[in-house]
């Protein structure tokens, strides 16, 4: 009888342990991971008219003009076109990293997202986001993916955006995030912000 009270109690402790574990493995699968592309990210990836320097393009990376998160954003001022009439920046793994150096494994992450929040200093500037697509003819290294938005319009008001990493492989980040801006959209220029830019496993947020 006591043998069996003690074999009973065996298998009551093994399957409360299972039990236990189970929930802790939907627990961490629910977790929200992310990844700050501002911070652990180097904007370094200057194009187009940018290539030059900052004679065209400003980039203010501790702007405390209204961010949408305290105490910085960031800011971009695209005032005076150059000869290309065209420019950006790429947030890069490493930094000036065009495909010379590795990217970031990041194919065991849950990445499925990533999110940002922009706004326009007048309100109808035209902004194109992307996160990926760095393949430099030559060299060793490139990214294994681009995912975009598109051309958006931004207003004078935060508003959040996101770009789906849905079935992506993210095995070699090298451009975390990138913003591309032209004369032809941008006639008078345009100087606009960013903030929170993160790789993110989910987003619960509402847009």
């Amino acid at each position: 009888m006591k043998t069996k009270k003690i074999v009973y109690l065996m298998l009551l402790v093994f399957f409360s342990i299972c039990f236990l574990k189970i929930i802790q493995a939907q627990e961490n699968s629910q977790k929200i991971i992310s990844l700050d592309i501002g911070a652990q990210f180097y904007a370094t990836g200057w194009m187009g008219d940018g290539e030059i320097g900052d004679k065209h393009i400003q980039l203010l990376e501790a702007c405390s003009e209204d961010p949408q998160t305290q105490p910085y954003c960031i800011k971009i001022t695209y005032q005076s076109f150059g000869i290309k009439a065209w420019g950006g920046i790429y947030w890069q793994n490493r930094p000036n990293n065009w495909g010379d150096e590795p990217g970031e494994n990041f194919s065991k992450a849950r990445y499925k997202y990533v999110i940002f929040w922009a706004r326009g200093a007048k309100g109808g500037e035209i902004v194109e986001f992307k996160t990926g697509g760095i393949n430099t003819p030559g060299k060793k290294y490139r990214d294994s993916f681009e995912a975009k938005i598109g051309k958006v319009v931004l207003n004078k008001e935060w508003k959040k955006f996101r770009i789906s990493l849905e079935g992506k492989n993210l095995s070699s980040v090298i451009g975390g995030f990138c913003w591309v801006a032209s004369k032809a959209g941008n006639p008078q220029g345009l100087t606009f912000y960013l903030d929170d830019i993160m790789f993110v496993s989910d987003d619960p947020g509402s847009y």
